[in-house]
């Protein structure tokens, strides 16, 4: 990785190893083509000419609070609807469904980590992280395959991000900060999705606790074969990642320097 004054270079890792066989390579986790958004109302836009996130890849995308970072991820979840061009999320157009077809296919698919977290604060630990399970008969099929059953897939969960049996069944709400973290990457993995994406998750944690999560994330994305998709502020956290990418060499935004003479025309039904 390189820096110089306010600049930020890609830097990438060798490619994620591909099928010896001879078959054409699995579609990628989710792909950005041709993408023009604006807000309805105020002058922010955002065009991103193309960007590729192969199935289990780790990706860093840096930049600093208010660029747009959260409003790429709400794109690629199908949550914000692009005026012009197009989103594929494992394999599937966006453009081509609707409202409620991209809402079943994001439970499916995607897992979330906020930058808040937005945990249930009056449920239990476990039943927090089998929320996914809840809205995606997919996933608690995942989760019933791997470990027996979405229950137990919870646990082991858990379990494996550090947290003990003591706190199973208590309320969230009663959680530390760094708890509630764990429990929000747990659920986030429930069922194996192929994608995960995380809005500056580790913000509220100081360095140690940062780089200790995250590792603890990325290693549990790679057992799970699930992609990361993560966007935060601090660059310090670039080197663990496959691939880094900087927010202002991937999009261009605000209201002047781009084109924005398609918005408005070929959007997203």
């Amino acid at each position: 990785m390189t820096s110089s004054g306010d600049s930020f270079e890609t830097t990438e890792k060798p490619p994620i190893s591909t099928s010896s066989s001879g078959a054409p390579p699995p579609h990628p986790a989710a792909a950005v083509n041709g993408l023009l958004f604006r807000w309805p109302k105020g002058d922010f836009s955002l065009a991103i000419d193309s960007f590729r996130l192969s199935r289990g890849e780790r990706v860093f995308i840096s930049g600093p609070s208010g660029c747009g970072k959260s409003t790429l991820l709400s794109l690629v979840a199908g949550i914000l609807k692009p005026q012009v061009g197009d989103v594929l999320l494992d394999g599937r157009s966006l453009a081509s469904l609707s409202g409620p077809a991209r809402d079943r296919l994001r439970g499916d698919k995607i897992g979330f980590i906020f930058q808040q977290f937005n945990l249930v604060p009056y449920l239990g630990v476990l039943d927090n992280v089998l929320l996914p399970c809840r809205f995606s008969a997919w996933r608690a099929q995942r989760a019933a395959e791997a470990f027996g059953s979405p229950a137990e897939a919870a646990k082991e969960l858990v379990f494996r991000l550090g947290l003990g049996r003591d706190v199973l069944n208590r309320e969230v709400a009663r959680l530390s900060v760094g708890q509630q973290q764990r429990v929000a990457a747990a659920r986030a993995l429930m069922g194996r999705p192929p994608l995960l994406v995380a809005d500056e998750p580790t913000s509220a944690l100081d360095a140690d606790l940062r780089l200790s999560f995250l590792r603890l994330l990325i290693g549990e994305c790679r057992e799970a074969g699930s992609a990361l998709l993560f966007v935060s502020h601090d660059r310090a956290l670039a080197d663990e990642f496959d691939r880094s990418v900087s927010f202002g060499d991937l999009a261009k935004q605000g209201a002047s320097g781009q084109d924005d003479s398609q918005i408005g025309r070929g959007a997203v039904k």
